[in-house]
């Protein structure tokens, strides 16, 4: 059977439009892959970039987190301080008000302290500073420092007699604050001893009667200690000495500080001793003898020994 030309080329036609269309598929379906990889590849790469992103993002908001935390715990921290800080405050205005008296004498003592750690600095700033401390209470951990100034000063040798004021030396005025504050550690003192009981004379000039109360109840209790290496009937006989020379040798209440806080053969002997460098204690009832008496006395005894003489003859 023979095909007609024309069917053939009617089927070839259709074979030619088959591949056409064939072809175009394959380009259609090729482009869409690729188009398809391509978006595949974007995603991909977004989503890597989308997780770095995620993942800086996320360590941001944690480093804001505990930023923000650690202020929490800042502004907690300055909270309670500031509390804290009110109550103190509180408290301190509460002291102020309640017990002014007392936080002045802490802020006093202090300030004590300080003129002290001067002297001890500059020993010689005693002109300065001796009048405010003469006039203050002297605490026993005040007693080293003031030792210690003085034990400087009287390393620079004459200086420490230089007058400097009022008819003082430096070494006087250190002399009045032992003898007002500090007799009785300064009597058992070595270092210190002989200083305060040879300017005896000048600490009763200057002392109040407070002081000297309190310098005799000092000295009485330092003769009291068995253990002290000194002699103590000499002490009590300058101390006496001076004291009669001065405008308190017959206050009544040193008499009964003697007599109460004495060793009785210690006092006796040291007025005794006083009688006999005719230092006459009236405080004590010692009155020096008439003296018109005791002349007329040494003539009478004069005249029998020169009758005796021409009797004999």
């Amino acid at each position: 059977m023979t095909i007609p030309n024309d069917t053939l080329q009617y089927l070839q036609n259709i074979n030619d439009n088959v591949d056409a269309v064939r072809r175009i598929v394959d380009v259609s379906n090729s482009t869409i892959a690729n188009e398809i990889s391509a978006v595949n590849t974007m995603l991909v790469a977004f989503t890597i970039v989308f997780g770095i992103v995620g993942v800086l993002l996320g360590l941001y908001i944690s480093w804001l987190q505990r930023k923000v935390s650690k202020m929490s715990d800042n502004i907690e921290e300055k909270e309670q301080k500031i509390i804290l800080l009110a109550k103190t405050v509180e408290d301190t205005d509460n002291k102020i008000q309640s017990d002014i008296s007392g936080l002045y004498e802490r802020l006093r003592k202090e300030e004590t302290i300080a003129l002290l750690r001067r002297l001890e600095e500059e020993p010689l700033d005693v002109t300065n500073l001796s009048e405010l401390l003469w006039a203050r209470s002297l605490e026993m951990d005040c007693f080293p420092i003031l030792k210690t100034a003085f034990i400087k000063l009287k390393s620079l040798g004459s200086v420490a007699d230089e007058i400097s004021g009022l008819g003082l030396s430096y070494r006087q005025r250190y002399v009045l604050l032992f003898f007002q504050h500090y007799l009785y550690h300064s009597i058992l003192d070595e270092e210190l001893r002989d200083d305060v009981k040879n300017d005896f004379d000048v600490a009763f000039e200057c002392a109040f009667k407070r002081d000297v109360i309190k310098a005799t109840k000092d000295i009485c209790q330092a003769l009291s200690v068995s253990s002290a290496q000194l002699d103590k009937v000499a002490l009590l006989v300058g101390y006496l000495k001076s004291l009669n020379q001065s405008k308190y040798s017959n206050l009544v209440e040193l008499k009964d500080i003697f007599q109460e806080k004495v060793n009785k053969d210690i006092l006796v002997e040291a007025i005794d001793k006083c009688t006999t460098d005719k230092v006459y204690l009236g405080m004590f009832g010692v009155e020096a003898p008439d003296e018109s008496l005791e002349t007329r006395n040494e003539e009478t005894i004069e005249k029998e020994s020169d009758q005796e003489k021409v009797n004999k003859s």
